[in-house]
């Protein structure tokens, strides 16, 4: 019995002394100033503090353009109202509801299932300096770009921004940091680095709305070799097996069943790449290696086409000439396909 008598000791004092702060103040808990208007609201903007520690990145999900992180939140600010008399100050600190008092209404722009995993209260020391922590993890949205893959480097934002709030009203200290172990997180496929926080606006242009806006950046840039032994070696097999119509004669029936076989894997493997990015109106670079490749293998199918024909009627010297001609061709347009495709 004596630790609960003593904890509930301890939680009585804590709200005797947020009652007494209150009434220093003139101010009850339900007062719509103390909840509503920010401290000092006819003086200068209130400084709020961010910092976030990112425990994981887990998954960068291409196709939906998500990816899910959990990290930890710690919003500060200084509300004089909430400060004890000189006389009744300690290095302890009080526990309220952040519902009781004024806050910066932080919302993650980009939010779309961020799940809070603490109470949502916050601690306010014998000064008026207020400290809310929440523990957040779930899915973040991100724009994007793929021109470059797969040898893109993507920026993973976390974007705050202060929803009641003008740039006038609520600043963002310079004090905000974001930290992490980037070598740690999870994420399959990518080496990650934790960029430096960017300051803005939030802007809304047909409601006339202005707000800051805090974004912290994480850059992730993909494993390449992934891809280039997946995708970019098959692919380049496929085309080559095509090429060995090239080194048969002319008049072999082989050469039709080698030119559609290589089409009909090459466009399996493409539309297996594709399926794994969202519906973008641009090429990337890995489309046009594959659009590239397509091309050759039918050219690989229509030289063998024509050579047949001219076989079969009486032209096999002009059918062999041509096999010469395209199979070094063919070469020199598949070199000319992956430096377009992997370097320019």
């Amino acid at each position: 019995m004596k630790p609960l008598f003593a904890s509930l000791m301890v939680l009585l004092l804590a709200v005797a002394q947020f009652t007494t702060a209150l009434g220093a103040q003139g101010l009850e808990s339900t007062d719509h100033r103390l909840i509503n208007e920010r401290p000092n609201p006819t003086g200068d903007a209130t400084k709020v503090t961010f910092g976030v520690f990112v425990f994981d990145i887990d998954e960068i999900d291409d196709a939906n353009q998500r990816f899910s992180v959990d990290m930890f939140t710690t919003i500060s600010w200084h509300d004089p109202r909430l400060a004890l008399p000189e006389d009744q100050r300690t290095a302890g600190t009080r526990t309220v509801p952040l519902d009781q008092i004024w806050s910066p209404r932080g919302l993650v722009v980009n939010n779309r299932g961020l799940t809070g995993q603490l109470p949502q209260n916050a601690s306010i020391d014998s000064l008026g300096n207020v400290v809310y922590r929440q523990r957040l993890s779930g899915e973040l949205a991100v724009k994007m770009e793929l021109e470059e893959f797969p040898f893109d480097t993507q920026r993973l934002p976390i974007d705050f921004v202060t929803y009641q709030h003008s740039p006038d009203e609520v600043r963002f200290s310079v004090n905000t940091d974001i930290r992490g172990d980037a070598g740690s997180f999870s994420a399959a496929g990518w080496r990650m680095k934790i960029g430096e926080p960017e300051y803005g606006e939030f802007t809304v242009p047909a409601a006339g709305v202005v707000l800051p806006r805090l974004t912290y950046y994480i850059e992730a840039q993909r494993n390449s070799r992934y891809y280039l032994l997946t995708m970019l070696l098959p692919m380049s097999l496929i085309v080559f097996m095509s090429w060995t119509v090239f080194w048969l004669q002319p008049d072999s029936v082989a050469r039709i069943g080698i030119s559609t076989a290589s089409i009909f894997s090459l466009l399996a493997l493409g539309f297996s790449i594709r399926l794994s990015l969202p519906a973008v109106s641009y090429l990337t670079r890995a489309d046009v290696f594959v659009i590239g490749c397509t091309l050759l293998v039918f050219v690989a199918l229509a030289v063998a086409v024509i050579g047949s024909r001219w076989a079969s009627s009486d032209r096999m010297a002009r059918a062999v000439q041509l096999n010469v001609i395209t199979r070094w061709v063919y070469v020199g347009l598949f070199g000319l396909v992956a430096t377009i495709a992997m370097i320019l």
